[in-house]
């Protein structure tokens, strides 16, 4: 079977084809002078045609040579080019990053993994998937998303995952609220509380926010959302209070109220198992 020429063969030519000289090539490509004729020589085996026309004193194109070097300088150029994006998308300086999100996880560390995704690197785009904390396991191990952010860790070999930088809580209440008006509050004060959770007990980052709240010696009687999802503040018409990362944003008869000595809230970057993709090393690098 008849080899085909490879693109370290064709660069060969295509830089003696423009100076015309194997001596001159041979300084731009840092190669031996006979390591680039026979170069050329084998390409010309390979194709079954002269490609340049050799006297002792000069070199020139034969008409094959010259529609080589016309359709090689495109043909290395779209080559370079393609490498070029391949290396660029595989430090995840382009393209698009699926990013699933629960709902827990709040807008400001959003924003946050936007900057940490965009910033040197224009050219990605970010998707955001919102997901419930049961669907992680099944849409990573589907590749349906690149990556998850999410308050509790999935617990599945064919999931990994690393810990970010903590975001700190605080204590949202109606306007009318006993706590409204106060410059924080002591997480022993929401006693006795309904406490407003995106998912019902039994799942983890619920169960993580009630046992927390337990050993600060606070019992909350809770209460699931009817609306979950986006960033819109929380439904507490009922007069059910509720614990947010810091960074969402007001809205109309809700306060929000810091939290003495701080209530920080675990943040967890997942992937499929495998190799660290090159937006988890990003996010990892500035997040954490």
């Amino acid at each position: 079977m008849t080899s085909l020429p490879d693109l370290r063969e064709l660069r060969v030519f295509v830089a003696v084809a423009e100076e015309l000289n194997f001596t001159r090539a041979a300084k731009r490509l840092h190669l031996a002078q006979q390591a680039v004729w026979k170069t050329v020589a084998q390409l010309e085996r390979e194709l079954g045609v002269e490609l340049l026309e050799r006297t002792t004193h000069d070199v020139s194109l034969t008409p094959a040579g010259a529609k080589l070097l016309a359709a090689g300088r495109e043909l290395l150029l779209a080559a370079d080019a393609a490498f070029a994006d391949i290396a660029t998308l595989g430090r995840g300086l382009s393209g698009t990053v699926r990013v699933g999100m629960t709902p827990a996880v709040g807008p400001a560390v959003r924003s946050e993994l936007v900057r940490a995704l965009r910033d040197g690197a224009e050219d990605v785009s970010v998707a955001f998937v919102e997901l419930r904390p049961r669907e992680l396991v099944e849409v990573l191990r589907a590749r349906a998303v690149d990556l998850v952010l999410a308050r509790t860790a999935a617990g599945h070999p064919a999931v990994e995952s690393v810990a970010l930088r903590p975001t700190p809580a605080v204590v949202a209440v109606p306007a009318d609220h006993r706590l409204a008006g106060r410059e924080f509050v002591r997480l022993p004060e929401l006693d006795g509380e309904r406490l407003l959770t995106w998912n019902p007990p039994g799942t983890p980052y619920t169960d993580l926010l009630l046992n927390r709240l337990r050993a600060a010696g606070a019992r909350v009687d809770p209460v699931e959302a009817a609306v979950t999802g986006g960033s819109d503040p929380p439904d507490l018409s009922s007069g059910a209070i509720a614990v947010l990362p810091e960074g969402w944003p007001d809205g109309e008869g809700v306060v929000q109220v810091p939290v003495e000595g701080e209530l920080d809230l675990p943040l967890l970057l997942l992937w499929p198992a495998g190799t660290l993709p090159a937006a988890a090393r990003r996010i990892r690098e500035r997040m954490s």
